[in-house]
């Protein structure tokens, strides 16, 4: 029972509570038949942005796009992001699970990056950035002028780019045929217009306190890396969680393999981070009302866990400022993402007040066909459905432009003073988004470096 509840693809649970599949089984033939492909162009190779694009399009895809990611173009550049063990960006294709091919697989949808793309053939994206705005566009229309670097905007536009294809894979006619993105400098802002951009940052974060090492705090630690810090050993990260990683684990969280199956995420986590220069310190107990950060500790907490009661203690920690990020669970809201910042007019108390975790219990008869078949087997008794009832649908590419927009707000704030305090993004209608800035600037009291 266990097994399966653990074990079951948190995207392939989409398909299980929309009812678009009849049984579990078939929701994960569903996510096997989906593959994707990836192109870069011979300029674009050379770039760290559209690197990162590149690179957090595979990580996200691969553990979606079940049938396989393919990957083809200029790979022969040496890598320019600090994100995988690698010299080239061949490696790093290969380390992250990506098949390098010579040309598109014929009627996979594509991801195109750097390069123009003929879409006749079926769907076809194009990512692009400008400093701090990233996207993606139909995949023979124009793009950004792509001439400011800036990573992060890479892997938001990648991470955009894998969810416009599972749209399309889900049977959305839209998907492909529009431009989504972000200005990371201001989210609510018109992506597409250059008074949206933010200054080049000469500053950036040093001292991380990672709260949560999951789905959202993988992605966290991702964004992290991609910043272009000139000696990674000037960064420190306290990586805190409780929990170990299971099966389905790799199905959300960008930093876990198959291999991790078992391991504290803690342990997974620094073991990434000490491979990319990093300094690390681990905090193996669960956040609650007796934690104090220390004066010698980060004052820049980072909360990805997933509960109200945490939540509402964020800033009786002593942080000086803390950000968290918050998902949809269910079938119909996964892609909804709200951020938050603090010290805030409205406290962390207050927003969590009254919030508990206690759960409805669902009534068999009111539950997707695929329960009820799992019921008649005897694979699950009433116990067992409940729980799997329970578990959250998830995609690693929600967490990707959850943890861009918050990792950019941290380098915003260290670049001007201001920060978001509450942004409302939707995936599946991003242009439909409200953010609230802090006003004034603000003294930045956290330890930062030089970029």
């Amino acid at each position: 029972m266990d097994d399966l509840i653990e074990g079951l693809n948190r995207s392939a649970k989409l398909f299980v509570d929309s009812g678009v599949a009849a049984t579990v089984e078939e929701a994960m033939d569903r996510l096997r038949a989906f593959r994707l492909h990836i192109v870069i162009g011979e300029r674009a190779s050379r770039s760290p942005t559209h690197q990162a694009a590149l690179l957090t399009a595979l990580n996200c895809g691969r553990r979606t796009f079940l049938g396989g990611v393919t990957v083809s173009g200029a790979l022969q550049e040496p890598l320019a992001v600090r994100i995988a063990p690698a010299e080239t960006l061949a490696d790093a294709v290969r380390h992250l699970k990506g098949q390098i091919v010579q040309e598109a697989p014929e009627g996979v949808p594509v991801i195109a990056i750097g390069t123009a793309l003929d879409p006749a053939d079926g769907f076809a994206v194009r990512t692009t950035f400008s400093g701090w705005r990233g996207g993606i566009v139909p995949a023979s229309a124009t793009p950004l002028d792509e001439a400011t670097e800036f990573a992060l905007s890479g892997a938001l536009a990648g991470a955009l780019g894998v969810a416009e294809a599972f749209a399309h894979m889900e049977g959305d006619i839209m998907a492909g045929n529009r431009a989504v993105g972000l200005s990371l400098w201001h989210p609510a802002a018109d992506w597409r217009s250059a008074m949206s951009d933010g200054s080049v940052p000469d500053v950036l974060p040093a001292d991380f306190w990672l709260i949560g090492l999951g789905h959202l705090g993988q992605a966290f630690l991702w964004a992290i890396g991609l910043l272009p810090y000139p000696d990674p050993a000037e960064v420190r990260l306290f990586l805190q969680d409780v929990d170990v990683a299971g099966a389905s684990t790799e199905s959300t969280s960008v930093l876990t393999t198959a291999a991790d199956m078992g391991e504290m995420k803690t342990r997974v986590c620094e073991e990434w981070a000490r491979a990319r220069g990093f300094r690390s310190m681990l905090i193996e107990r669960r956040f609650g009302h007796d934690l104090r950060v220390a004066p010698d500790e980060p004052a820049l907490g980072l909360c990805g866990v997933d509960n109200p009661q945490a939540r509402a203690l964020l800033e009786g920690a002593g942080f000086a400022t803390v950000f968290e990020a918050g998902l949809g669970d269910g079938s119909a809201d996964f892609r909804l993402i709200r951020t938050h910042s603090f010290p805030a007019p409205v406290s962390a108390a207050e927003v969590w007040a009254d919030q508990d975790e206690a759960a409805v219990i669902p009534e068999l008869d009111s539950l997707p066909s695929a329960y009820r078949d799992l019921s008649d087997r005897g694979t699950l008794d009433q116990c067992g459905v409940t729980k799997l009832a329970q578990v959250a649908v998830g995609a690693p590419f929600v967490g990707m432009v959850a943890a861009a927009v918050v990792i950019a707000q941290t380098v915003r704030m260290t670049t001007d003073g201001m920060r978001a305090t509450v942004c409302n993004l939707d995936l599946t209608c991003l242009q439909h988004r409200s953010m609230v800035m802090r006003e004034g600037s603000e003294a930045v009291i956290f330890k930062t470096t030089k970029a």
